[in-house]
């Protein structure tokens, strides 16, 4: 397959790395110090499950790159089969353009806006919802670290089925050594990671703490959010509940106590960091949601409300404003 990734960051450094090590061909569609750093040294996937430094698990020595579509579209041979947009959501609406004469656009992005905005940016018949679990994170520009050999990536049609660009996507994926898989409702599968991740993300900015002390020291905080982002889920008509686990609450406690102790999601590193982070996209997506459906959020809502002003300043900071819906 041809395949053009949007960002090399941790999401589309990981899965660049291993379609292009599983035999595929792939570009990078990157700007500024992203493209120089690509240029100059090449990509390389650390696997660091043991600690740093890690082990190089996937390396692309000369990694097709450009900042400008139709040069990055010659380079790579053609049309794309498929366009995997790994930037954050506030970048999103600046796609419209070079993604809209494009067929299969496939969303990665943690919460749950980002299909609707690319939907608004290219057109619903041309977006594959996307959900991707793997702990990846930038150590350097064209270098990125996962925990874990292998994280998934979940994709379907806006409509809910399985196609045959899906499922040469999913073929793909598989032959990386990526689990790439189309679940029963890809609307549900978005909800799922939402409450795995939106809950980490906000809690573990607000209280400083990875994964480990929140299923252990904040467990009980933790398992109320948990709790927010599924019944408000369910009360927009999505069934989270699986023939494997028929207790979402439980399956998301479970997969965070099988999570390495010091991982945290993206969201949390960006408001360490003081960067602009997705944190209206997550948290504030569920609380809005959970306001529409008249499901109360009260966890939630004090994330939003202790983390917003910091949000604001990294925003000021950067000059960038929220993207909402």
């Amino acid at each position: 397959m041809k395949i053009v990734i949007v960002g090399a960051g941790g999401i589309g450094g990981w899965l660049g790395a291993r379609l292009a090590a599983g035999g595929q061909r792939v570009a990078f569609l990157v700007h500024g110090a992203t493209l120089e750093a690509l240029r100059a040294g090449g990509l390389t996937l650390l696997e660091r499950t043991g600690g740093p430094p890690g082990k190089v698990a996937s390396r692309i020595e000369a990694p097709v790159v450009d900042a400008d579509p139709a040069r990055l579209l010659d380079a790579l041979g053609g049309t794309p089969d498929i366009v995997l947009v790994t930037t954050k959501v506030d970048a999103v609406a600046a796609l419209a353009d070079p993604l809209r004469a494009l067929t299969g656009v496939v969303s990665t992005q943690n919460g749950l806006t980002a299909p609707g905005l690319l939907a608004d940016a290219v057109g619903a018949e041309h977006v594959l919802p996307g959900v991707a679990r793997v702990y990846a994170s930038v150590v350097r520009r064209g270098t990125i670290a996962v925990l874990g050999t292998s994280g998934s990536l979940a994709v379907g049609e806006w409509g809910g089925t399985d196609s045959v660009r899906v499922r040469a996507l999913v073929d793909a994926l598989n032959a990386a050594g990526i689990r790439g898989w189309v679940p029963d409702s890809i609307w549900a599968e978005l909800w799922r990671k939402a409450a795995f991740v939106v809950p980490q993300g906000g809690l573990g900015a607000l209280t400083d703490a990875p994964v480990g002390r929140l299923r252990t020291q904040l467990r009980d905080a933790y398992t109320a959010a948990v709790e927010e982002v599924v019944s408000v889920g369910q009360a927009l008509g999505h069934r989270l509940a699986t023939p494997k686990a028929p207790d979402p609450v439980a399956a998301v406690l479970a997969m965070a106590d099988a999570q390495p102790p010091d991982a945290t999601a993206s969201m949390q590193r960006d408001l360490a960091a003081g960067a602009p982070s997705e944190l209206d996209a997550q948290v504030g997506a569920v609380v809005r949601a959970g306001d529409g459906a008249d499901v109360p959020t009260p966890v939630l809502d004090l994330v939003a409300a202790v983390l917003g002003p910091r949000e604001a300043a990294a925003r000021a900071r950067a000059g960038t404003a929220t993207t909402r819906p």
